[in-house]
């Protein structure tokens, strides 16, 4: 999965550089289902929308951290891979 927004005010936890975000849903008619945007947000905060030129309220909200330093090195491969 690439990143599709800057690292805002990034943060180290346990060797872990994170940034804060904000799972979203859009009540007000966008059809973009569930989206991802950089910052902490709340339940009636308006945000620009990352799939169109718009500005949405959110309807329902949930504050994740992404971390930014993960890279996958190896596959490890399962029995029946």
């Amino acid at each position: 999965m690439s990143e599709h927004f800057p690292i805002v005010n990034p943060r180290i936890e346990d060797g872990l550089a994170l940034s804060d975000a904000t799972m979203v849903e859009f009540g007000d008619g966008c059809t973009d289902a569930m989206s991802i945007v950089p910052g902490e947000h709340e339940v009636g905060d308006r945000v620009p929308c990352p799939s169109c030129a718009g500005q949405h309220e959110i309807s329902s909200a949930l504050s994740i951290p992404i971390a930014h330093n993960i890279s996958i090195t190896e596959h490890e491969h399962e029995p029946g891979d």
